[in-house]
């Protein structure tokens, strides 16, 4: 959660591809395009909110990959500079939340597969074994996770592009593509899930974008993140949508199985192991950045000294309480995995509008280190009004429009349940900083920044 020095940078913009590819290629990538068709959208549908979805969620996500060559900072530590070192807590407290929230469900998804290919009923174990390796990885780190997510690549890719051909062979396309209807509310929740998906990546992003030298050009590291993010998520999304459609009264991850499986070679088998693989891969890749945002929300009190031993410890008790949540939670995966990305979208959408704006509009990155990394903000002080009022504006304007299992706003309620909130969020928190901003004193602050 330090900064990265220039001796110490590393890797290419083609790994970041690889790494940003394989974050969405597992089997939580597939539950994410089941969402409409599980509501009775059509498939063809289904595709088009897909898309529209990915290309707008991952849009925001890969600005977020040009702050860290730039800043060498994790993601959440930018973020002292609108909201200070006391008030980052409040998005970095969804921003723990968010990577361990995504390690439950790949530890529970890989189990899933794990008892479907061995037909072992030994889930608890299953679990503990896979919450173990996860945290093995993440803690020995950065370069690891780098080397695992690149020899994964290649495996997946050959697998699912087997799959994918024994898909267009093997389903009934014909009733596939008669079956549901073009319906508004299940076409924007499809849309909101897909965009919303990408978006809780945003807070990881930096994380490991940082580790390339300061020279890599941002436009180019953006690019990364934004292709190598669609090729994937599109790819599993719609593996997703085809699946359910195909089999709608089966589990995503057992009709994908048994597709390997009717394709003969063991295909099932080997695309059952190879999703528990990427599971626990990407687990660990979340695992190490929820621990950072948590971390660096500690260092609001006082420095904290990094070390290998704090790293265990930090990251250990978090894969902790991730493997207590993968036990208790119910079977019903696709519908808790919706109702937590939309809890994600209220709480992380502010935030993105909110760092984005500043980064490219206000400051345009524009940036003291020193003062970014002092327990007390520096320049930029222990509270930034500017940013957590635009925050809890733009998370209030969002409130009406709401739909969820919880709660559904007024307005959400009159549209007939479509979600369009995260639309509002956006925009309500990048308007109001960019306004609020233009009473700050840049000039005075750019001339510190350069001292």
């Amino acid at each position: 959660y330090d900064y990265i020095p220039e001796t110490e940078r590393h890797g290419t913009v083609r790994s970041q591809f690889q790494l940003w590819f394989m974050v969405n290629a597992t089997l939580i990538t597939l539950y994410t395009g089941a969402v409409g068709p599980a509501m009775g959208l059509s498939l063809a549908w289904s595709l088009v909110a897909i898309t529209a979805g990915t290309f707008a969620g991952t849009l925001f996500q890969a600005f977020h990959g040009a702050q860290g060559p730039h800043m060498g900072l994790p993601q959440m530590i930018q973020s002292r500079v609108q909201f200070g070192s006391a008030g980052v807590l409040l998005p970095i407290a969804a921003a723990t939340v968010a990577p361990f929230g995504f390690a439950l469900f790949f530890i529970q998804t890989g189990a899933h597969a794990i008892m479907d290919v061995s037909g072992l009923d030994q889930a608890a174990f299953i679990q503990f074994a896979l919450t173990a390796a996860a945290a093995a990885i993440a803690i020995v780190g950065y370069r690891l996770v780098m080397k695992v997510e690149t020899l994964a690549a290649y495996a997946i890719v050959i697998n699912f592009g087997l799959l994918t051909i024994a898909a267009f062979v093997m389903l009934p396309w014909d009733g596939m593509l008669a079956k549901g209807a073009f319906v508004a509310t299940p076409f924007v929740a499809q849309f909101g899930a897909s965009a919303i998906y990408q978006l809780a990546i945003a807070p990881i992003v930096s994380d490991y974008t940082r580790y390339l030298p300061s020279k890599t050009r941002g436009a180019a590291v953006s690019a990364a993140v934004f292709f190598g993010t669609v090729s994937s998520a599109l790819w599993f999304e719609a593996f997703g949508a085809t699946l359910i459609t195909a089999f709608p009264d089966a589990d995503v991850v057992s009709s994908l199985w048994h597709l390997g499986d009717s394709a003969g070679f063991g295909l099932g088998a080997i695309t059952m192991i190879l999703a528990a693989a990427t599971c626990l891969i990407t687990a660990a890749v979340t695992a190490y950045s929820g621990t950072i945002a948590f971390l660096s929300g500690l260092e609001a009190f006082r420095r904290i000294e990094p070390t290998a031993a704090l790293r265990a410890w930090s990251i250990g008790i978090g894969m902790t309480f991730v493997l207590i949540g993968s036990l208790s939670m119910s079977e019903d995966t696709l519908g808790s995995f919706g109702a937590f990305l939309s809890i994600l979208g209220y709480l992380l959408i502010p935030w993105t509008a909110v760092n984005l704006t500043d980064y490219y509009f206000v400051r345009r990155g524009q940036y003291s280190i020193t003062d970014i990394m002092r327990p007390d903000g520096g320049i930029y002080g222990r509270w930034g009004w500017i940013g957590i009022i635009s925050y809890l504006a733009g998370f209030m304007a969002m409130i009406p429009f709401v739909s969820s299992a919880l709660y559904t706003g007024p307005i959400a309620a009159a549209i007939g349940g479509a979600d369009i909130s995260f639309v509002v969020g956006l925009l309500v928190s990048s308007l109001l900083y960019y306004k609020l901003a233009q009473r700050l004193d840049l000039a005075a602050e750019l001339d510190l920044v350069r001292k």
